[in-house]
């Protein structure tokens, strides 16, 4: 009895024994492989397909490490998307600022000609100064984009007077549309409120007014319309200024009023157009204007940084304009849309209104 007892007991202690070290090789195995996976992520190599049907702790332990791969690849894709984005940056930067500087340096060398007469002197000074200006413009919209891409900028929202806005930024590109004999036209409800950035989306609008008073034709205008000539056009002419603020048209009637705004080919050719409306999704800003317009096939790439249209001749710019603006409104949870007027072109800004300012 005593003999089967102690076989037994050699027995079970020899099937834990056996257990423990068949458990002890498993974990060991176990490690190995984990071990085998982390050298391949730090190695960047692709992780061996397993199983992932087996409930054990290695097959929860591969999937994470398989997540955590995944993960570290999408840093580093980041990591050198955003070094190819900052190489084309500076690549653009030293283009960019290329010919001012050189223009700089050769009128110095010319200032130091002792022989020069006044007017030749006072013509150098003034490219010079120039030149100094256009490398002041190209640094702070350097400044403003890479803020806008890496979203820095802060757009703080209030729910002001967007006409207000609007008037401003006509303030800032009315003396320049003046010397080109252009008028700058608005067509506005009695009343808009939406919430913006009133230095941020007006620095957009005037953006678009400058490029249509840079690409359209110097004409023989050349003043802003007072506000009582304004009204009084604005009672002759179809458009948005007609509407209320809130005022929400069946779909029928807003078809034939749309049919009825001022286009580029309506307007004369020394005025450009600035209009607000909203209806009940969006609040749609627009510039139209008879510039030398688009091409086909570059309504889209006229938003990227530094482009410039293949019709944009010797007209003065970076293609910088529309690509803040882009930005700007995007920050503002809005879109920008280009159309292609038979005389011109039309800008449009769209802003969707929040379900709070539908409700008020």
């Amino acid at each position: 009895m005593e003999i089967w007892c102690i076989i037994t007991t050699a027995l079970a202690v020899f099937s834990i024994g056996a257990v423990w070290h068949w458990q002890g090789k498993y974990r060991e195995r176990e490690l190995s492989e984990i071990s085998s996976m982390l050298e391949c992520i730090l190695d960047g190599r692709e992780l061996p397909e397993r199983r992932a049907d087996q409930e054990t702790l290695l097959s929860k332990i591969t999937h994470q490490l398989s997540r955590l791969q995944s993960v570290t690849k999408g840093y580093h894709a980041r990591l050198e998307q955003d070094r190819d984005s900052i190489k084309n940056l500076i690549t653009e930067i030293a283009h960019q600022m290329r010919t001012p500087l050189a223009n700089i340096e050769t009128y110095l060398d010319f200032l130091q000609d002792e022989d020069l007469s006044r007017e030749e002197q006072k013509s150098y000074l003034k490219a010079v100064m120039l030149s100094e200006k256009k490398i002041h413009f190209l640094a702070e919209s350097f400044i403003k984009m890479s803020r806008l891409e890496h979203r820095i900028i802060q757009i703080r929202p209030l729910d002001t007077d967007l006409l207000l806005t609007l008037s401003e930024a006509v303030g800032q590109a009315e003396e320049k549309a003046r010397r080109r004999g252009l008028r700058i036209c608005t067509r506005f409800p009695e009343k808009l409120f939406h919430p913006h950035d009133a230095d941020w989306l007006g620095e957009a609008v005037f953006n678009l007014l400058d490029n249509a008073v840079k690409y359209s034709p110097p004409g023989s205008g050349g003043e802003i319309l007072p506000d009582a000539q304004q009204s009084e056009r604005e009672n002759t002419l179809p458009g948005t200024g007609q509407m209320e603020g809130t005022e929400i048209l069946p779909d029928a009637e807003r078809d034939e009023r749309e049919n009825t705004l001022p286009r580029a080919g309506q307007m004369e050719g020394t005025e450009i157009l600035l209009g607000a409306e909203q209806n009940e999704m969006f609040v749609r800003i627009w510039v139209s204007d008879h510039g030398t317009g688009i091409e086909e096939g570059d309504e889209a790439s006229v938003f990227q940084r530094f482009y410039r249209g293949s019709n944009a001749g010797k007209t003065e710019g970076f293609g910088l304009g529309l690509y803040l603006t882009r930005e700007i409104v995007l920050l503002h949870g809005g879109f920008v849309k280009l159309k292609r007027e038979k005389d011109g072109t039309c800008m449009e800004i769209y802003l969707e209104r929040s379900p709070a300012l539908l409700r008020s």
